[in-house]
């Protein structure tokens, strides 16, 4: 390859020629500058050419966040009965079923429920009791219609009062023993993320902490903290890519779904959130995370392909192509990379065409002329 290569460099240095076509004589002591060189039709097979044009830009930076769960999709558990927690049986982190048990409580409240119940269950025997009994009568012509009328009338009112305080106990969970005991049971499968209950505590429904917080985690939120200098850069849709400090090699994606309208006092920072699949269920609640906002919206820049730059002398030059197989030298001025592209911001114009592959040996040949 290398030999190929030095052989073309010699090729272009004995076909190239000054674009003004005039060739200096034997006797000429001084020739005129170079301004192009020229190659062969067969040399030039070998060398190709890209128009220079704008491509979008997409702005970039780094910041840091956290991970928190996604409270789209989270349960958090209040006490709805006044008591004493007799028994815990989930710890922090744990998984739970759909109906698993998560605590025990005695609760006075559950006993006033349970003896309301029962007391509605007496007074319904008694009052069918009656009722058959009066129905007899009625038939027998020994009760009137009124009678009648009342007794039906107090049975219908005594069901529907055992019918209540029967929903009301299974509402709260209660068995219908007089045992005091609430149980509470995980009404979604999930992990618990937060609980905030001991055995022995005392709790009361006017209690604003939840008891448990359960999510499933498959849906993760991050927040990323955005300083007030970089709120212009930052759109709904953008893109941010979020790698955990515990998994460093891991690479999660979101778009920003969320930007925060308050902007905090003291640190000067406005948060944004996007949400992230979290199936492998690797990233948990309050973890740190670096995170990298793309911009969805790309401004245009020129530029061409990095390999067509060529730095020489601390300058910057490209190979302009100014007519049929033919090259000239030109500065340009160069700004950051994107990509596999150099953003030019001087020296050419879109549309122009340079070499891209052989420019550094159309370079030197041009040199050589000199």
């Amino acid at each position: 390859m290398n030999t190929y290569k030095t052989s073309f460099l010699l090729l272009l240095s004995i076909l190239f020629f000054a674009c003004s076509e005039e060739k200096a004589t034997e006797t000429e002591v001084t020739s005129p500058p170079i301004t192009s060189i020229k190659v062969s039709e067969e040399a030039s097979k070998n060398i190709t050419t890209v128009a220079a044009d704008s491509i979008n830009d997409f702005s970039r930076f780094n910041t840091v966040g956290e991970i928190s769960f996604d409270e789209d999709n989270v349960v958090r558990i209040f006490p709805i009965v006044s008591g004493s927690v007799e028994k815990v049986y989930v710890s922090l982190g744990d998984y739970v079923k759909a109906g698993q048990r998560l605590s025990t409580i005695l609760s006075t409240d559950v006993i006033s429920f349970q003896k309301d119940y029962s007391i509605s269950k007496y007074n319904l025997e008694v009052a069918e009791k009656g009722f058959e009994r009066t129905k007899e009568l009625f038939k027998s012509n020994i009760a009137s219609s009124k009678d009648y009328t009342e007794a039906e009338n107090q049975y219908k009112n005594a069901l529907a009062e055992f019918q209540e305080k029967g929903k009301k106990l299974e509402l709260y969970g209660a068995s219908n023993k007089q045992d005091a005991v609430f149980e509470l049971y995980a009404p979604k499968s999930g992990y618990i993320v937060e609980r905030n209950v001991n055995e022995g505590q005392q709790i009361r429904t006017d209690n604003n902490a939840s008891l448990f917080t359960i999510s499933d985690l498959k849906t993760i939120w991050v927040w990323a903290n955005i300083y007030e200098s970089d709120l212009s850069k930052v759109r709904v849709g953008d893109t941010m890519e979020v790698t955990a400090l515990a998994y460093p090699d891991r690479l999660y994606k979101g778009a920003v779904s969320k930007i925060n309208t308050m902007l905090d006092h003291d640190s000067r920072i406005i948060k944004v959130r996007t949400e992230v699949d979290n199936s492998d269920a690797l990233l948990k609640p309050e973890m740190f995370a670096s995170v990298a906002m793309v911009s969805s919206v790309g401004l245009r820049a020129l530029a061409l392909p990095t390999e067509s730059v060529i730095i020489e002398s601390n300058k910057t030059y490209v190979m302009k192509k100014v007519g049929a197989n033919e090259f000239a030298k030109a500065e340009v001025k160069v700004g950051k990379t994107i990509g596999a592209f150099t953003q030019i911001e001087s020296g050419i114009a879109v549309g122009d065409v340079v070499a891209k592959e052989y420019s550094l040996f159309l370079m030197t040949a041009f040199n050589n002329a000199k």
